[in-house]
């Protein structure tokens, strides 16, 4: 993209799980439930069932969403069947934020509650002159456009304004663009933009 600039990888971190909407039997009505990052597995030696746990936030009535269904065991790799076993957290999260298998679950997902920060981002060690590697393992629906407004420090109705001094790999539409993979940004100097 660009050469001879200072390079930082900046990780964009949730700090929890998505909760999704779904009909709650003790409520009587639609209600968030968050993820309680624990599987069950039901079955005998020949099938197995398998889903991910989660919780309604008022009355923590269970929730089992479906991962598989009369799974043999032995089609199931060990690193899985291990975290499934041992509830591992890392890949309950694999799952809360998979929006395919939520959908499969008739879920529907609600982002706005997912905190985040930016590990690898000091503020008094980055300057415009820094090609910003910005990586992200999960999608959350967050616009690139509130991150960037953050790290500059001004609103999003200013930064619409400088849009162009902004470089983006892969080319988005920095406004619209919901971060989904890793990309790279280079911001020109902040003096352009502050003034």
């Amino acid at each position: 993209m660009l050469e001879n600039y200072n390079k930082m990888i900046w990780c964009i971190v949730p700090q929890n799980t998505p909760l999704v909407i779904r009909h709650c039997s003790k409520c009587n009505r639609k209600m968030e439930y968050y993820c309680s990052e624990k599987f069950r597995m039901n079955g005998n030696h020949t099938r197995i069932d398998i889903w991910l746990i989660y919780k309604c936030s008022k009355c923590e009535t269970t929730l089992k969403l479906t991962i598989d269904r009369g799974i043999k065991p032995h089609d199931i790799s060990s690193e899985f069947f291990e975290g499934f076993t041992n509830n591992d957290v890392n890949l309950a999260w694999k799952y809360a934020f998979d929006r395919n298998f939520l959908h499969q679950n008739n879920c529907v997902v609600q982002y706005a509650n997912v905190k985040y920060h930016i590990q690898g981002f000091e503020p008094q060690k980055w300057d415009s002159n820094t090609i910003i590697h910005l990586k992200s393992k999960y999608f959350f629906d967050l616009k690139l456009s509130v991150v960037l407004s953050g790290i500059i420090g001004i609103s999003i109705s200013k930064l619409k304004n400088i849009v162009d001094l902004i470089s983006v790999s892969p080319t988005c539409d920095i406004i619209k663009y919901r971060i989904k993979s890793d990309i790279e940004l280079f911001i020109q100097p902040l003096e352009k933009i502050l003034n």
